[in-house]
């Protein structure tokens, strides 16, 4: 089930009266602030719900028979079910942005690393965490099939050049590479062009599978060719930014449904990289989604609640999102999600047949 609350106008729930509508949303408001079981007593304080502790908890008991609260055997409050959260987010949340603070934080944040790609996302995983305190994820670009699109050899001083590959779009990647000897810069750039002339417009993949017999005549400068070849799967290799990047683990000890057995789980999850990459493909394409506990597939993601949301960088496609506990404050993270997501698609726009750009926000 997917629910965008960005997209839905619908203020109540099918199905519910306007009174159990006030109280799951008081209910999950509750919760999400203090992990404590609602109980009846508590909401009756609430000088906007305006109901008495008994019109409360029978509204609570419809709501349980409704599926929509469960009634923990230790305590005498509620919480919210899969079901309840869905309700919720579908049809009863109130939209809550981040502030033009943050906002600005994080377009400063992604502005000062452009254009490496590669850095961005894994400070805005780190971004995505510290905001949202819960888990940052990131499911970079599919590099394999970016085409090159130029290639540039600065030299760095002693025997080091940066190597600048840049793929369609401006999307670009730098790697330090140790030669034989210093090389003057006129050398350099000529072999930058042979190169380029050589590779320009193959895909990662091909350029891998072929450089030994495209560049196998070139004149050696200093040994820069011969290492080029040798260094081509560091280089073309989508494996440096194609992937999972999570950032977050910090939080976890201090989300209360991931201590003891539900940190052990949560644990699990942070260290298998293909539990979430699977949960994150199911999702690529898609503006927002957002999947609650046992929604998933994945039934080690049973525990948990995933925002995402895709960007572009060109037009490779990448999702990004908050990893984090069932009682999340969801209008705030999606809204964090999805301004984060468009902001880098804008950063790096489609370039239409005409070399016109394409911005996606």
């Amino acid at each position: 089930m997917r629910g965008n609350p960005f997209l839905s106008q619908q203020r109540q729930a099918p199905g519910l009266t306007d009174r159990e509508a006030d109280v799951l949303r008081h209910v999950i408001h509750s919760f999400v602030m203090t992990a404590n079981p609602v109980g009846s007593r508590t909401l009756a304080k609430l000088q906007d719900l305006d109901l008495s502790a008994a019109t409360i908890r029978n509204a609570m008991a419809d709501l349980e028979d409704k599926g929509l609260l469960a009634h923990p055997h230790t305590s005498s409050g509620r919480v919210p079910t899969d079901y309840g959260y869905r309700v919720y987010v579908n049809h009863l949340m109130e939209q809550e942005h981040i502030t033009p603070d943050e906002r600005q934080f994080i377009q400063r944040n992604v502005d000062e690393l452009m254009p490496d790609v590669e850095a961005i996302l894994e400070r805005t995983a780190q971004l995505l965490s510290r905001i949202g305190r819960n888990l940052g994820v990131v499911l970079a670009p599919a590099f394999e099939e970016g085409v090159l699109e130029r290639i540039d050899l600065v030299p760095l001083g002693g025997t080091r050049i940066l190597v600048v590959i840049t793929v369609a779009s401006g999307l670009a990647r730098t790697v330090t590479l140790e030669i034989e000897s210093p090389v003057a810069a006129a050398d350099l750039q000529g072999l930058a062009r042979l190169l380029q002339q050589r590779l320009a417009g193959l895909s990662f993949r091909h350029i891998r599978d072929s450089i030994h017999e495209r560049l196998a005549d070139v004149r050696e400068v200093a040994g820069v060719a011969r290492l080029f070849i040798h260094s081509a799967d560091r280089l073309f290799s989508p494996a440096a930014a194609q992937g999972v990047i999570l950032d977050g683990a910090r939080n976890l000890p201090d989300i209360p449904e991931f201590r003891e057995d539900g940190f052990r789980g949560i644990l699990e999850i942070y260290e298998d990289r293909d539990i979430i990459m699977h949960l994150l493909s199911g999702h690529m394409g898609e503006d927002l989604s957002v999947m609650i506990g046992r929604e998933h597939v994945e039934e080690r993601a049973a525990e948990i609640s995933l925002i995402t949301a895709s960007y572009r960088v060109g037009s490779l496609p990448g999702a990004l999102g908050i990893i984090g506990p069932r009682r999340l404050n969801y209008s705030r993270m999606m809204h964090l999600v999805k301004y984060t997501a468009d902001l880098i698609s804008s950063r790096f726009p489609t370039t239409r047949p005409d070399g016109s750009e394409a911005r996606t926000a």
